[in-house]
């Protein structure tokens, strides 16, 4: 999911990008359900109660925002984007 140039105008847009195991693409909509994990060898290794981007999403929402999540795949990496409405005063 991705912002046109007029969304940007209006928004902050934070985003972190990692060059971790990655998210194959099928899960990437699931990772902000609650407790949930994306399956796979590492998930007995990697800590981790499932809660992070499910709070992250649930406080985008609250202040109008959104979040969302973006990978090549297994081994290139995540891209979490927090979007959030610009407030004028």
């Amino acid at each position: 999911m991705g912002l046109d140039t007029a969304d940007e105008d209006q928004l902050i847009l934070l985003r972190v990008t990692d060059r971790g195991v990655g998210i194959p693409p099928e899960e990437l909509k699931r990772i902000f359900k609650r407790f949930y994990r994306v399956p796979g060898r590492n998930s007995f290794r990697v800590k981790g109660t499932g809660l992070g981007l499910f709070i992250v999403r649930a406080i985008a929402k609250a202040h109008g925002g959104k979040a969302y999540a973006a990978s090549e795949g297994v081994g290139h990496g995540t891209t979490i984007t927090l979007a959030l409405p610009r407030k004028t005063a």
